[in-house]
């Protein structure tokens, strides 16, 4: 897994086009992903966002709830509207007391933790009993046909776009964290395994992305 500082340098240098080439990359459907992700955590009072970055997430969630954003990226937060109700922090080492919140969410964080297993442990101790845990990422895409287009459009041609946006190199790691991380079962298990139960997969039809969630 990615170390700490690695993942720092790699969103530094990307804050100010990071939203947008998510938009560009997944052809719209983020927004989408990003709104199932939400409508599973409804109802629920506070709300813990792992790797809020630049607060995206919140700010499609409407300004009637309650959100707390953690982030390791300084650069990534400076972004963030969110102000006063930021952590610079990571999320395998959360500075937060046990049982504080109703769910926790992230989106597209889980393949740059140290350890996904140490962010599991994590959400569960400063979730409240009967609390949410949904993590919504992009996985390697197992489906035959669908993963021929994924693979030449995502790992070839995306790196190349995004590097001209950017004049960086951080796509193509971006790029390769899907390509080498878990498949949403072994996510699965690594949930249940933390204390995690009625663990689910919610999975789109569009290539990669998938929802892991579950109840303390």
């Amino acid at each position: 897994m990615p170390e700490v500082e690695k993942v720092k340098a790699v969103f530094k240098e990307i804050p100010s086009i990071y939203d947008r080439m998510n938009t560009y990359m997944s052809m719209g459907m983020d927004v989408f992903w990003r709104l199932a992700l939400l409508r599973l955590v409804s109802g629920k009072g506070r709300i813990l966002d792992v790797g809020t970055g630049t607060g995206k997430l919140e700010s499609l969630a409407g300004m009637n709830r309650e959100f707390i954003g953690l982030d390791v990226t300084r650069e990534m937060m400076m972004l963030n509207k969110n102000t006063g109700k930021l952590l610079l922090a990571s999320a395998t080492d959360m500075p937060i007391k046990s049982d504080s919140f109703d769910a926790i969410v992230s989106s597209f964080v889980l393949r740059n933790l140290p350890s996904t297993e140490e962010y599991f442990g994590e959400a569960l101790r400063t979730l409240r009993k009967g609390g949410i845990m949904a993590n919504l990422d992009a996985f390697p895409e197992r489906r035959k046909l669908i993963s021929e287009f994924f693979s030449l459009y995502f790992y070839r041609l995306l790196p190349k776009i995004a590097g001209l946006a950017s004049s960086s190199d951080s796509y193509n790691y971006l790029a390769m964290t899907v390509k080498n991380f878990k498949v949403p079962e072994v996510i699965a298990d690594e949930m249940r395994s933390a204390g995690f139960r009625d663990v689910k997969i919610k999975r789109f039809f569009s290539p990669s992305a998938a929802i892991v969630y579950g109840i303390k």
